[in-house]
C-alpha cells in the first residue's frame, strides 16, 4: 500500500488531497496543528507545528513513498523542507499556485515560459522563486519532485468569490440573505479557470508515483472556466434571493486593505483561462468539470449547518461596511441604519489592521537584517 504524507492536509487544498488519496486507498498521514473537525477515520492524524524542526523531522523519520507539502510559501521554506524530507520520501510534491503566471492570460499552458518580471504579486513571487529553487537544486535530493499550481478552488468551506471566500464563512450568504448590499470588485462577465476540490485531490492523487510527473509542473482547473456573474447566479438560487450588488473599483482597497487590493488586481479579477491538457494525459480515469449550480449549492448547505453563532461582527462585514461608508453610492438607504456604535467598531477594526500592517513591516525589517548579520 502506497504510504503518503500530506504536511497542511487540514486545509482546503491539503485536505482534498487527503480525502482523494484515503478514498483511492493509500495509507495517508496528514500533519497539522489540530484535528480537523471532519476527522476521517481513514487518515492518520500527527498534530504538531511542522516548522519545528524537531518535530517535522520526528514526523518523516519512518520514510513514506509521497510527501506532500502545502506549506511552503517561500524559497527559504523550499530549502528547509527539501532538506527535512531528503532520504524519507521517493517523491516530493509542492503545492504552489497559479499566482506564478501572468495575469490576464487565456488558455494557458504550462509550456509557455514564465516571465517573472510580469509577475507582480509579492505572493506568487515568493511562490515562484521557491519553484525555482526546487527546478534548480532537486537533482542534488534523492527524491523525485512534481510541482502543483491550483487555481481559484473551492469545496463545502470555501466560496469562490474573492474576498469573501475565506474558509469556513457563511457571512457573504448572511449579507445576501438579510438584503444587505454586497460589494463586487469583478467584471461579471469576466471568466476565471476555477476548480472544485474533488477534481483537485483526484488529479493529485493520479500524479502519485507516477513517474511521467517527476520534474514537472502542473496547474488544475475544471474543463469549464466561469464568470463571477455565473458563480453569485449560482449563490443566488442555492440561497433562493436576490442579492443587492454593489460594483466598486478594486482601487478602492488599496489604502486600508492593501493585501485585498494585491490579490484582486492580480489573482482574482484578471481574465485568466488555462489549458489542462498536460494534467488530463496523466489522469485519464478523473473527470475534470463538476455542475457549477450542484457544487455551490452544496457548499452554501454545508456554510449554514457551521455557520458561526452570537454577536461577534465578522471581519468580512467590518470591511464591507467600512468601503461602502467610504463610498455610499448606490448604498444611502442601507447606510442610514448604521447606528454610531457599530460605526465606531468599524473605526476601530481598521485602526487595528493599519497597526497590524505596521507590525508585520517591523517583523519584516528585522528579520531582513537579521540574515544580513548572520
Amino acid at each position: 500500500m502506497m504510504k503518503v504524507l500530506i504536511v497542511g492536509g487540514n486545509g482546503l487544498i491539503g485536505g482534498a488531497i487527503a480525502k482523494a488519496s484515503a478514498d483511492a486507498g493509500r495509507d495517508v498521514y496528514v500533519v497539522g496543528r489540530s484535528l480537523p473537525a471532519d476527522a476521517s477515520s481513514k487518515v492518520h492524524y500527527i498534530q504538531g507545528n511542522w516548522y519545528e524542526d524537531a518535530f517535522a523531522a520526528d514526523a518523516i523519520k519512518d520514510g513514506f513513498d509521497v510527501i506532500v507539502d502545502a506549506l511552503v510559501f517561500n524559497e527559504e521554506q523550499m530549502r528547509r523542507t527539501a532538506r527535512i524530507v531528503d532520504g524519507h520520501c521517493k517523491q516530493f510534491i509542492y503545492i504552489s499556485t497559479d499566482s506564478v503566471y501572468e495575469h490576464p492570460a487565456s488558455d494557458l499552458s504550462e509550456d509557455q515560459p514564465i516571465c517573472g518580471e510580469n509577475v507582480k504579486w509579492k505572493y506568487g513571487i515568493d511562490k515562484r522563486k521557491a519553484e525555482l529553487y526546487l527546478q534548480m537544486h532537486g537533482g542534488e535530493y534523492s527524491f523525485s519532485w512534481t510541482i502543483i499550481r491550483p487555481t481559484v478552488t473551492f469545496g463545502l468551506t470555501r466560496i469562490p468569490v474573492g474576498f469573501a471566500g475565506k474558509r469556513n464563512t457563511f457571512d457573504l450568504c448572511a449579507r445576501m440573505l438579510a438584503d444587505k448590499p454586497v460589494i463586487r470588485f469583478d467584471d461579471p462577465k469576466t471568466k476565471h479557470a476555477m476548480c472544485h476540490d474533488s477534481i483537485f485531490g483526484a488529479a493529485v492523487d493520479a500524479l502519485f508515483m507516477n513517474e511521467s510527473a517527476f520534474g514537472q509542473a502542473y496547474h488544475i482547473s475544471d474543463d469549464e472556466a466561469y464568470t463571477y456573474g455565473e458563480v453569485f447566479e449560482a449563490i443566488e438560487k442555492a440561497l433562493g434571493c436576490e442579492g443587492k450588488f454593489v460594483f466598486l473599483p478594486a482601487d478602492v482597497l488599496k489604502k486600508d486593505y492593501p493585501e485585498l487590493y494585491e490579490d484582486m488586481i492580480y489573482d482574482k479579477n484578471p481574465e485568466f483561462t488555462l489549458d489542462n491538457s498536460a494534467i488530463k494525459s496523466l489522469c485519464p480515469d478523473v473527470s475534470f468539470h463538476v455542475e457549477l449550480g450542484d457544487v455551490i449549492f452544496k457548499t452554501v448547505e454545508a456554510l449554514k449547518k457551521n455557520k458561526r453563532e452570537g454577536s461577534d461582527i465578522s471581519e468580512y462585514d467590518l470591511i464591507t461596511d467600512h468601503l461602502l461608508l467610504e463610498n455610499p453610492d448606490g448604498a444611502g438607504e442601507y447606510l442610514s441604519t448604521l447606528d454610531e456604535e457599530y460605526k465606531g467598531k468599524i473605526r476601530s477594526f481598521v485602526k487595528m489592521e493599519k497597526n497590524n500592517r505596521a507590525r508585520q513591516r517591523v517583523r519584516e525589517t528585522l528579520r531582513s537584517i537579521k540574515k544580513r548579520i548572520v
